[in-house]
């Protein structure tokens, strides 16, 4: 299919390397020049046309860019739309009706589930999980244009978005941020730089590794899983001075109290706070 790219960042342009395999890219632009032309190199094609030529020639068109601009680049891109048409956004909260529905022009969101800290070139083995709703073309086109052998595929209700784009930001932003909070401790009981990188994430990649395989329950350990209030009595004492850590140490004990252990194991709990 003929695809042409608008925004040229991190989570567009590495897609777009991979969409080249099965693709034919129009070309890309991006309101950056620099940017526009580190795509054009990645992506490894010669001749870029204008931007008029993009939006005329692409037979479906993908806007990478930043969630609060994609209606504007949109409104610039629409004038220049010949015949049917299919146009794509990669936000993963904001769903397809923020294009506006027309005749011979076919809307849907596509959502890598992925963090892209950077620009990369992946490699053949890489996966990415893509999420896609709205118009039927629309999620047909999408089914032909993300190939099999490095994107799987799943469906998305579009009220379910905001839930949806949570559950990665809890699973990779806020992780970043409790990696933080325990590098934070770690200095504070003395550690060096070396320790804080090999044993937290030694410990980090060991709890994921027990959660994977024996589920959440039976992948805890510490304090809250053995029942131990005394030991947890005195990390909030520890933690006094600490007011963000200590909000933060409530609020995901009380989480693994009411949502991970038994009935039972919560009773011993009744003492905490939480």
């Amino acid at each position: 299919m003929k695809i042409g790219l608008i925004g040229c960042g991190k989570v567009g342009t590495t897609i777009f390397y991979l969409l080249k395999k099965n693709n034919r890219i129009i070309g890309v632009y991006d309101k950056l020049r620099k940017n526009q032309n580190r795509a054009v190199k990645l992506l490894g094609f010669k001749q870029n046309p204008c931007f008029t030529e993009l939006c005329t020639e692409s037979e479906a068109l993908f806007f990478a860019t930043p969630d609060d601009q994609i209606k504007t680049a949109y409104n610039k891109a629409r004038p220049f739309f010949k015949g049917k048409k299919v146009v794509f956004h990669f936000s993963g909260i904001l769903s397809s009706s923020i294009f506006k529905k027309e005749k011979n022009i076919s809307r849907a969101s596509v959502h890598p589930f992925s963090s892209f800290p950077e620009i990369t070139l992946p490699p053949p083995e890489k996966k990415f999980f893509i999420f896609v709703e709205g118009d039927k073309k629309a999620v047909a086109a999408a089914r032909k244009i993300f190939n099999s052998k490095s994107f799987v595929f799943r469906k998305i209700d579009r009220r379910k978005k905001s839930k949806h784009h949570l559950a990665g930001v809890f699973s990779s932003n806020l992780l970043v941020a409790l990696i933080a909070a325990a590098c934070d401790l770690a200095r504070q009981a003395g550690w060096n730089k070396k320790d804080l990188n090999d044993i937290i994430f030694s410990i980090i990649e060991e709890t994921l590794h027990n959660v994977k395989k024996k589920g959440l329950r039976n992948g805890l350990s510490g304090p809250l899983a053995r029942g131990d209030v005394k030991v947890i009595k005195k990390h909030l004492r520890a933690l006094k001075k600490e007011k963000k850590l200590l909000r933060v140490y409530k609020a995901l004990s009380a989480l693994i109290i009411h949502n991970i252990l038994t009935p039972n194991e919560r009773k011993q709990m009744s003492e905490l706070d939480f």
